[in-house]
């Protein structure tokens, strides 16, 4: 018990001092991701078709719409099957998931690998239309719906899908188990869960803040079931779903066993691991 007290001392401590995961790396950790994010995509990319094809957003106009944190380009791509009138700037901070942007090439799209905080920063650029996809807890959303309303013209609209608290259940408490058992192994930790809104009541929430109000909101939850303990770590690592744990330890590999023995514990039900997926989205425009 004592030293589970001072463990969690030590951590409060580095979180206050944001001695955390960082951006940069995140970035290693998607740079990593790109090959394998293929695997996500094909399971939860039909969520964000919801924001893509929104009834709010016009396609027979020209919109200058900023595809953030794109990823490989997955909203890019829909949007340039959507209408031939959009021009997308698509930024993301991994020119490894730049990479495999598609459509790359197409004069339509400008491809900018940068922090998003930063290109909002110093961007000229005044957007209709922004796109915003799964990335939400990476960022400091006081900060950056601040900035989205910044860069938005007047009236523009905001789409957003993310993941809201509750999702991959269990799997925060089960790193934090492993840490705490595996103290000399813990280099930095993560602050993730700050930035996940409770629903989509949450997500209304924060994006009313900041000057945006909901024209349409929906939540969901998917369940994905595996055989092994070890087929559901694997999926959190391929897909970028748990990106960032692997950074949390000097050795990963070290207390790989015990994050899986943990799994094994934790998450087996009805003779499979299950793991799940909650999330919010949601169309807004700027009053």
């Amino acid at each position: 018990m004592i030293n589970k007290i001072r463990f969690y001392s030590k951590l409060g401590y580095k979180l206050i001092k944001k001695e955390v995961i960082s951006r940069d790396d995140y970035k290693e950790e998607y740079d990593k991701v790109s090959e394998t994010y293929h695997y996500w995509l094909k399971e939860m990319g039909r969520y964000t078709d919801n924001i893509i094809h929104s009834k709010h957003i016009e396609v027979d106009k020209e919109l200058k719409i900023l595809d953030f944190a794109c990823g490989t380009g997955y909203i890019t791509k829909g949007l340039l099957n959507k209408s031939t009138e959009y021009k997308i700037t698509s930024v993301d901070q991994s020119d490894k998931m730049l990479e495999k942007l598609l459509d790359r090439d197409n004069p339509r799209v400008t491809a900018s690998q940068s922090d998003g905080i930063e290109f909002l920063k110093t961007t000229n650029e005044r957007y209709d239309v922004i796109f915003f996809g799964w990335a939400l807890s990476y960022f400091n959303h006081n900060e950056l719906l601040k900035l989205f309303n910044s860069v938005l013209k007047p009236g523009g609209i905001l789409g957003i899908i993310t993941n809201v608290e509750g999702t991959l259940d269990k799997i925060e408490s089960i790193f934090l188990n492993v840490m705490s058992e595996k103290q000399e192994e813990v280099i930095k930790p993560m602050d993730i869960k700050f930035n996940l809104p409770k629903g989509k009541k949450g997500l209304v929430r924060w994006c009313s803040k900041y000057g945006f109000k909901a024209l349409e909101v929906e939540e969901g939850e998917v369940f994905f079931s595996f055989k092994e303990p070890e087929e559901l770590l694997q999926w959190l690592n391929i897909t970028g779903a748990a990106a960032g744990t692997r950074k949390i330890f000097k050795n990963y590999h070290e207390v790989k066993p015990l994050i899986i023995e943990k799994i094994k514990k934790e998450k087996y039900k009805n003779g499979v691991y299950e793991i799940n997926h909650k999330f919010a989205y949601g169309i807004f425009r700027k009053e």
